[in-house]
């Protein structure tokens, strides 16, 4: 659990992604490791309404250094997609991230 805590305090992360990155540690490959601690940031975004005055299941594009820090964490097989742009896109800022605390988080 230290080394996800010092990872993102080297990229300036917030701590309550760390318990997400040792929790989707135990899959089997990186892709899915990736797909899980997105996942799991997603729903505490979707939980804290983030990013859902427009619709209630938004895409949410995710900051670079959260990017970043995912695939350090997981570095095999990344394959580095566009970012979508539609609609329900909402583009979360590390603001965003910062203001969920990890009390708040279910």
């Amino acid at each position: 659990m230290d080394i996800y805590t010092d990872l993102c305090s080297s990229f300036r992360v917030p701590l309550w992604v760390a318990p997400l990155l040792h929790a989707a540690s135990r899959l089997k490959t990186d892709q899915a490791r990736r797909r899980k601690v997105y996942r799991l940031i997603q729903r505490q975004l979707i939980h804290h309404k983030v990013g859902c005055s427009r619709t209630d299941k938004p895409t949410y594009v995710y900051p670079a250094e959260l990017k970043q820090m995912i695939r350090a964490a997981f570095p095999g097989e990344i394959c580095d997609y566009p970012d979508p742009c539609h609609d329900n896109v909402f583009t979360v800022t590390m603001n965003d991230l910062n203001r969920l605390s990890s009390t708040d988080l279910g």
